[in-house]
């Protein structure tokens, strides 16, 4: 397995491909990713099998039409935010503007991802947990030794809850609920910022030490 990382658009948000055996997943292809997907793919002799999107807004979302098409491959969502993709909704009407949403390219194949549910990415057995809060169909996606956090959970901190279709109260319930019961030795992997594991998290993040 190989796991390569990197940040890109306005937002600096997060961009993932996890190989293996030949194929490869993406996670959360925002903008500005597409060249550099492409890059890697060809640089390691790799097949695109899947865009995997652990949440709906647009940062992790804008390139992730493009990749579909050009590599016919399905997009897999939860339906909470399948929306979302339309457009770009579920953000302001700036950010919109910023992520040039109205030249998204849509769709074709979109698969759902639901709570429970175990999916193989590249090889790698993966648990989905529903977690919403930050957006409605917020996911974790939990391996067994890394974790994809998206928008749910960063180094330190959480993700906002003043978006719309943000809630406060199904973000508490989350990081009770699926945050919490992610074992300490699991490695996150944010939306934004620096990798982190569950155990510094559990021991140093206010919004997890709050939860005592």
């Amino acid at each position: 397995m190989q796991l390569y990382g990197f940040a890109a658009g306005p937002y600096q948000t997060n961009c993932y491909l996890l190989a293996g055996d030949g194929s490869a997943v993406v996670i959360d292809p925002g903008m500005h990713t597409h060249d550099r997907v492409v890059d890697l793919l060809e640089e390691h002799g790799l097949e695109l099998e899947a865009v995997v999107l652990t949440h709906g807004h647009i940062d992790h979302t804008r390139d992730a039409g493009q990749l579909a098409r050009r590599f016919s491959v399905p997009v897999y969502i939860h339906p909470a935010d399948a929306f979302m993709l339309e457009g770009g909704e579920g953000v302001s009407p700036q950010s919109q503007i910023l992520f040039d949403a109205a030249n998204m390219t849509p769709v074709s194949d979109l698969r759902s991802l639901q709570d429970g549910q175990r999916v193989t990415l590249a090889g790698v057995d993966t648990l989905v947990r529903h977690a919403p809060g930050h957006s409605p169909g917020s996911v974790l996606l939990i391996a067994d030794e890394f974790a994809f956090t998206g928008d749910v959970l960063f180094q330190g901190s959480i993700g906002r809850t003043d978006l719309p279709h943000s809630d406060p109260a199904a973000m508490d319930a989350s990081l009770r609920g699926p945050v919490w019961e992610m074992a300490d030795a699991l490695q996150l992997l944010p939306g934004h910022g620096g990798v982190t594991s569950m155990r510094a998290e559990r021991s140093g993040n206010p919004f997890l030490r709050n939860l005592r």
